[in-house]
This record gives C-alpha cells, structure tokens and sequence, in this order.
C-alpha cells in the first residue's frame, strides 16, 4: 500500500523503480485494475501515472491490450543516445563538479567495476550518469534525461554482457572523471559522448541519413 499523498507521482515512481529493478521488462503489459488493487488506489491516479509515463515515451497504449513497454526501435537509437550524450554534455559545461561530488563519482566507479551481473551493471552504469547530470541544476533537463534513459534501460542492458562494451564503458568512466579533476570539460564531453554512442557498435540500428 502507499501514502495517500500524491497519488499519481507515486504510482510513476513505483513503475520506473520496477523497470529498473528488472521487475517490469520490455514487453511486459500494465494492467490498470491489478495495480489498483495491489496498491489499494483508484485507477484514475495510475491511469494519469500511466498516461504521463506514455507522453514521455516510455510506454505505449495498446487498442484492447491497455499499456506496454515497448522495445526501442532501431530507427530511435542513434536518436536517443545523441541526444542523451548532448544533454549529459550540457550538464558537465554548466555543472559544479565539487571535491565531494567528484569523490561520489570515484566510489560509484568502484561499484560499477564490482558488478556480476548485466542487470547490476546497468543500475551501476546509470547511477554513474546521474552523479555526473546531478551537477547540472536544470530541473527541466534532469526529467528529460530521467524519461530517455528509461527508454534506453532495457535496450542497452541486453550489451552489458557483450565482448568489450563493459570494459570499454569502465575506461570512459575513468577517463571522465580524471578529465573533470583536470577540470578539462572539453575532453570529458569527448569521451562522454563516445561512452554513450559505442552502443552503435553492438546494437543495430537503422541509418536514415542516407
């Protein structure tokens, strides 16, 4: 059961926690009424929560199926990485990178290097990413980035156990973070962006620049 405050927020978060956990997976319908029950709510506040999780792309309505989460499609990847890559590098030319901040970012790089598993990989990937956005104080861009990485969680973490992608995102994490103690953004935003594109190295993906 949950707090009867803010239903509709909390029915949000309750869903993009289950995603990350893995317990919600791409494929993977909602049902209105069984969450109802479950967390002893009207379906007015999940049907906004889902509504709003659908506006932001995360999920997809379904004729006489109700709500999905969808694969993401071939033709939005390079899409979506860019534009990931594009907003993270804002956050690190306009963000405070403290000692303290960047002392966060050193243990979630421990972390990440200690990781087994793909889905523990992934958690520990994007919590990384969030350290290093957390510096920017857009709270506008922060959901934009919080929507398109939901998106991308169940695309890249099919790649957290291919050959070389988790040792190469271990190197750009340290790379990064040796760049933004030189205080050296240029670079960091150089190595960020080859961090969240190398995904077109493992992934396919329709090229429609041609």
């Amino acid at each position: 059961m949950i707090e009867k405050i803010n239903f509709r927020d909390q029915v949000r978060n309750i869903l993009l926690d289950r995603m990350k956990s893995g317990e919600l997976s791409a494929g993977d319908a909602i049902s209105l009424a069984r969450l109802s029950r479950e967390l002893d709510v009207s379906v007015t506040p999940i049907r906004e929560a889902l509504t709003q999780l659908q506006q932001s792309g995360i999920i997809e309505a379904i004729p006489n199926r109700g709500f999905i989460i969808p694969e993401i499609h071939p033709s939005d990847v390079r899409e979506v990485y860019e534009l990931v890559a594009h907003l993270e590098c804002l956050a690190l030319e306009n963000g405070q990178f403290s000692p303290g901040l960047l002392e966060q970012l050193k243990k979630q790089q421990v972390v990440f290097k200690d990781t087994r598993t793909a889905m523990d990989r992934i958690n520990a990937d994007m919590h990384f990413h969030e350290l290093l956005a957390s510096a920017y104080k857009n709270t506008t861009a922060q959901r934009i980035l919080e929507d398109l990485k939901i998106r991308i969680f169940f695309y890249e973490k099919g790649f957290m156990d291919a050959h070389g992608f988790y040792e190469h995102s271990s190197d750009h994490h340290d790379q990064i973070i040796h760049c933004l103690e030189q205080k050296n953004i240029h670079e960091a935003c150089r190595i960020l962006k080859e961090n969240w594109l190398q995904i077109l190295q493992y992934a396919p993906y329709e090229n429609t620049s041609s």
